[in-house]
């Protein structure tokens, strides 16, 4: 609950994070989509740290107002510059796989975040209790195919590389 102690407003987690980035760390934030704007105000706090957001925010609420809710706590987080999304685990809970919504929630958070800012992951297992690999592809492919190479590219191998600094070449 905000506000309270263990809640992003503690001190304890403005210490941990700059202690993160003293240390040239990264955090992988997961926080359900109603937490978003909270953690872009904690994470503003250290602005050189690096974050990457997991599983696109967790836009669990499909409907029109919790997209525009999402949306808003997504806008906060891609407004500091440091901070990553990655592109996984877009089952719904007590749904089926939803492809089309989650074609929509992929274009979204590109253009939010912008390609630059985004890294495809898959979140197996816990993924397949929702979706097969093959169809995951499938859907998050379908929603790049608007984007260039380069964007493409980015997205599902180079930005994530990038982020975590990963020396494909093995060097």
């Amino acid at each position: 609950m905000r506000g309270q102690p263990g809640a992003l407003q503690d001190a304890r987690w403005h210490a941990g994070l700059a202690l993160l980035c003293a240390r040239d760390l990264a955090w992988d934030l997961r926080v359900p989509c109603w937490h978003l704007e909270e953690a872009a105000e904690a994470i503003a706090r250290v602005p050189a740290l690096r974050v990457v957001l997991e599983h696109a925010g967790l836009p669990w609420d499909r409907s029109e107002t919790g997209l525009a809710h999402w949306r808003r706590g997504m806008a906060a987080l891609a407004a500091l510059p440091n901070v990553h999304v990655k592109l996984s685990e877009f089952g719904l809970p007590d749904a089926p796989w939803d492809a089309g919504s989650t074609v929509r929630v992929i274009r979204e958070t590109v253009a939010i975040f912008g390609w630059q800012r985004c890294m495809f992951a898959s979140n197996l297992p816990v993924s397949g209790l929702r979706v097969a690999m093959p169809e995951l592809v499938r859907t998050v492919s379908e929603a790049l195919a608007g984007l260039d190479a380069e964007a493409r590219d980015g997205i599902w191998r180079g930005n994530a590389l990038r982020f975590y600094r990963i020396d494909a070449a093995g060097r």
